[in-house]
């Protein structure tokens, strides 16, 4: 356990004024379960909603004893190092499932501090509003008062905001724990401005460190809008927080488009010019902190005409939803455009903002403790067979490892996932002008080869880009690990979080058999949600993979579905193919490619299939030639004749006659001395 400067004598107000409940339950159903032992084993105990757990408090003595939990879906679980909930500290919630987790090293037998609270998946449409009467008719699912007196509702939850300095005492610290019915707390009112909290970046450090006992999601700071980035207020909070290990979940900001007033003084500017700049406003906030961000505060500015915010709001919502790492937004209403008139009806602008009902949910990941993504330089795993690595400015980390070959490896080691399951493995290479092959094999099992396309006709030292290409992989909760040989160059790799909600499919089989006619491939699904269709793809002999069929998928369906296709003509040798998955908006996922060897009985002439239009046939050959093929009734007549060209191995041709003109013939091919007959009764 460790302790900061200020984390005792803090823990030591709270003490005096707040009086812990403990309770012990023994049931299945119990929503937190802490384990002794990796992967849910051991000795377990069973925590209680709202209450929580310090020290010895912890159930079956397991302080600084845990290395291992399983969260029941709809709640939150903040788990931290030291009693007061500072220290290295993570709210795991689970909307989507029940979380079994693997605590990492940051907490993984350092555990002093549980809280677990029913966690209300709110969603992103919210508004900053003191009047009660006139938030009920927004159309919002949470709200705000920069204040924590109010409380949530049936059908809207409540985001205390500790405004100030004092809001951080631990009186008021001991208010918020009380508050039962809340999951979220929001931290100082733009303390960069004197006019508001008027905090120093370091002491605001010290007093958010306080509002960790809660338990709850803490925000960060709101600072004015030209003091949210690096190197001003809250790039310089966010990085003594870092150092000092205090938690921020989330990055409140405000924008009001302050930079283009104060330079115009237009009060009809674009709406669509507005909309621009807080678009990229909000990229680079993300982009500079990499946490979800809520917008607590925006608007079109104060001095615009009410059309304009109305226009604004149109653009801005539709944007805001549409970004994954906007977890909430609340919008502003000036004091001159007030969202209800003195009668308590809508304005124009309340009404745009009420309109707006195509919110979606705030949280759609379970938060497992794993980064969404994790970036590894290949020259930082461990080489094996050829150690030298190549410097290259333009790749990542100014590094490129050579190709691999032989019994040169690239091993990626203590890969940390927090729950078992599947991952996005991305690789970074360069492959001159022709596709290469790669293999890997995760946690020391079986072998996987496939094929990336070429990235270009430049290497890296002439300033070209890496190329990449994504597979799904399958990682244990614990230490992974990801072996490469027979590579391309390799500049890094990614292990990215796939969403943790229901997937497009289950996909329980992709097969492929050899038959007299080709290649049969089957796949089986589980379940589909929203799946439009699948692509099949064959790698062609510059091993690209290019799409061969289109087949429909159910969209939605929880009983198992059957899949089939027949390449009619693969290739003698290897014949690689690939499985991918089109959601109805577009998004895709492709699986492993599959391998299969066929061979074929040299100058073999076989009926495929017959129909009332048609006959289909297949002729397999020892060389490539042209031929003459031909349907012959049996009174002689020549129903169909063609010049066709018989390429080495299988070949397959349909031959349009229908049955009414010849039920009963002979399909013939000849070539020079060579002649290849079969009868067939329709």
């Amino acid at each position: 356990m460790t302790f900061n400067l200020y984390t005792k004598s803090f823990l030591s107000l709270l003490s005096a004024t707040f009086v812990f409940s403990i309770v012990y339950i023994n049931s299945v159903s119990a929503q937190l379960r802490i384990y002794q032992g990796s992967q849910q084993t051991g000795t377990f105990a069973d925590c209680a909603i709202s209450t929580i757990y310090r020290g010895s408090s912890i159930p079956a003595g397991l302080d600084n004893q845990i290395a291992s939990i399983r969260l029941t879906k709809g709640y939150m679980a903040t788990l931290a190092e030291n009693e007061d909930g500072s220290g290295s500290s993570y709210p795991f919630i689970a909307v989507n499932s029940d979380l079994f987790i693997e605590l990492n090293d940051n907490l993984k037998n350092k555990v002093s501090f549980i809280r677990i609270l029913p966690i209300r998946n709110t969603l992103k449409k919210g508004v900053g509003f003191q009047d009660n009467s006139a938030i009920n008719q927004l159309n919002i699912s949470w709200f705000y008062d920069w204040g924590t007196a109010d409380v949530s509702t049936t059908s809207k939850e409540y985001a205390p905001l500790a405004w100030g300095r004092n809001a951080a005492n631990s009186t008021n610290v001991n208010n918020y724990i009380a508050k039962t019915e809340i999951t979220h707390l929001l931290s100082f009112n733009e303390p960069d401005n004197t006019e508001q909290s008027d905090i120093p970046f370091n002491e605001a450090v010290t007093l958010h460190s306080n509002l960790q006992a809660t338990g709850y999601r803490l925000g960060s700071p709101a600072p004015t809008e030209s003091e949210a980035q690096t190197g001003k207020w809250l790039g310089n909070f966010m990085n003594l927080a870092t150092t000092n290990n205090v938690r921020v979940d989330y990055v409140a900001i405000h924008w009001y488009d302050w930079g283009s007033w104060l330079s115009t003084g237009n009060i009809n500017p674009s709406a669509q010019d507005v909309f621009n700049r807080f678009k990229a406003y909000v990229n680079n906030i993300y982009n500079t902190y990499k946490k979800p961000i809520w917008i607590t505060e925006f608007n079109a500015n104060r001095n615009t005409s009410q059309q304009t915010h109305v226009n604004f709001i149109a653009l801005a919502l539709p944007w805001l939803e549409a970004q994954p790492f906007v977890e909430r937004y609340a919008y502003f209403f000036p004091p001159t455009l007030q969202p209800v008139d003195i009668n308590g009806n809508l304005t124009p602008i309340g009404t745009a903002y009420s309109n707006f009902n195509t919110s979606t949910l705030a949280i759609k990941s379970d938060m497992d403790g794993m980064p969404d993504t994790l970036s590894l330089e290949a020259e930082n795993a461990t080489l094996t067979g050829l150690t030298t690595t190549s410097n290259c400015n333009f790749a990542s980390g100014s590094k490129i490892v050579p190709v691999r070959t032989g019994s040169q490896k690239v091993i990626f080691e203590n890969l940390f996932a927090t729950t078992a399951g599947n991952y996005k493995l991305r690789i970074y290479y360069y492959a001159i002008n022709t596709a290469k092959n790669i293999t890997y094999k995760i946690n020391n099992g079986q072998s996987n080869t496939i094929a990336l396309p070429a990235t270009g006709s430049q290497f890296c030292f002439e300033g070209a880009n890496a190329g990449f290409h994504d597979v799904t992989i399958a990682l244990t909760s614990g230490n992974n690990n990801i072996e490469f040989s027979e590579t391309p160059i390799l500049d890094r790799i990614q292990i990215i979080k796939l969403p943790s909600s229901v997937l497009p499919i289950t996909l329980t089989n992709f097969s492929a058999e050899v038959k007299d006619y080709g290649i049969k491939l089957n796949w089986q699904t589980a379940q589909e949600t929203n799946n439009q269709y699948f692509e099949l793809l064959k790698a062609d002999d510059q091993n690209e993979f290019k799409a061969i069929a289109k087949i429909d998928g159910a969209v939605n369906s929880n009983t198992p579905k059957f899949y089939r296709f027949t390449d009619f003509n693969p290739k003698t040798g290897t014949n690689y193919y690939q499985l991918k998955q089109y959601d109805s908006d577009g998004k895709s996922e492709s699986f492993n490619p599959i391998a299969l060897n066929f061979g074929f009985k040299a100058e073999d002439l076989k009926l495929l299939n017959s129909s009332e239009n048609s006959v289909t046939v297949s002729l397999s050959t020892s060389k490539a030639k042209e031929a003459m093929l031909a349907y012959i009734a049996t009174d002689g007549r020549v129903l169909f004749k063609k010049q066709v060209y018989l390429e080495k191995g299988l070949n397959t041709f349909d031959i349009p006659v229908p049955k009414s003109s010849g039920a009963i013939g002979i399909i013939n091919f000849t070539a020079n001395n060579y002649q290849k007959s079969i009868k067939i009764s329709r």
